[in-house]
């Protein structure tokens, strides 16, 4: 912020500098946990208006009390940012395949969809219960309907376009 960096060492249990999740090995348990505490990670950062942009393994450290998601600089704003969405679900993807070689449980569950469909209808919270369950819309668009939407707006333009070229002739 404002040019300052923060920085701050993230250790192990023996205080050593903490290893990043590629380099460890997970139980199933401790998969499930770890991926629910990067999860919880990633609400707390859109709830402020951000998006991590390049979440991997890599960009995950495991201290003492589990994951610490590091890397921020590149962070977005996810209203700022045409990207924002895909940018979310493919850091959240990202962490679902990785945490799913431990535990493939985890491979079914689709957080990135859901966490953004409560993010946009302003319903996302730091203590926000996900489900990790996103229902799909099937709906098919009705061509018709859009293409008429269109022409309306298009007939509209030409209107006003044309009552603008009237009023500069009754100025002249």
């Amino acid at each position: 912020m404002d040019g300052v960096l923060l920085m701050e060492m993230i250790a192990d249990e023996e205080g050593k500098a903490a290893p990043r999740l590629d380099d460890v090995t997970l139980t199933p348990e401790q998969a499930r946990a770890y991926y629910g505490k990067v999860i919880a990670d990633v609400v707390l950062m859109l709830t402020a208006g951000l998006i991590h942009g390049d979440l991997s393994e890599f960009n995950v450290l495991v201290d003492a009390s589990g994951p610490v998601i590091i890397d921020l600089p590149q962070a977005v704003n996810a209203a700022g940012n045409n990207s924002a969405e895909q940018m979310l679900e493919r850091d959240v993807d990202n962490m679902r395949r990785y945490f799913g070689r431990f535990a493939p449980d985890l491979l079914t569950t689709d957080y990135g969809k859901e966490i953004w469909a409560l993010y946009e209808s302003g319903d996302l919270h730091p203590d926000s219960k996900l489900t990790g369950c996103f229902e799909h819309d099937t709906e098919s668009a009705d061509v018709n309907e859009l293409m008429e939407v269109i022409e309306a707006a298009k007939e509209e333009e030409r209107e006003r376009q044309e009552r603008l070229r009237d009023a500069e002739e009754d100025d002249d």
